[in-house]
């Protein structure tokens, strides 16, 4: 079984982090459960939005899926041949436990990163992190540079 913590970065920060992942990852990865709690989060990350996520997981993902349940804030979508996901949510974080083949956790980054482009996901217990949809650098560049013009 494979667990993930998935946080929005805020889009302010997205530049920031470009190239310190690590860092990020060092920081989510230090409490566990309990980065609600953590000032560092509230800075760094959005707050994730019910609608989107329910949209994300319900309707994007929930497509390939042949059961789908849901219950306050809990989401367990199964599959025949590939497995099935758990998926909690707290107020900064998707925690999710996908057991299965490795196909799911593909479904679930396509999924989330379909409504968005800033999700980081960090592999709890392997040391592996990484953004669900990868980062266009020039295109951040752009950004920045608009904002001082």
């Amino acid at each position: 079984m494979r667990s993930y913590g998935i946080y929005k970065v805020k889009e302010m920060y997205q530049p920031f982090v470009i190239g310190r992942e690590r860092l990020l990852y060092d920081l989510l990865k230090e409490d566990g459960q309990q980065h609600d709690c953590m000032r560092e989060v509230d800075y760094l990350c959005d707050r994730l939005e019910e609608e989107l996520i329910n949209e994300a997981i319900v309707t994007n993902l929930g497509k390939g899926f042949t059961s789908i349940e849901c219950r306050d804030g809990e989401y367990k979508l199964t599959h025949p041949v590939k497995g099935s996901i758990l998926i909690s949510r707290s107020s900064y974080s998707l925690n999710v436990f996908c057991d299965g083949s490795r196909m799911l956790d593909l479904d679930l980054f396509v999924a989330l990163s379909g409504s968005g482009d800033r999700f980081f996901a960090v592999m709890d217990g392997q040391g592996e992190w990484g953004w669900l949809k990868p980062v266009k650098y020039a295109d951040l560049r752009m950004r920045e540079e608009n904002v001082f013009l």
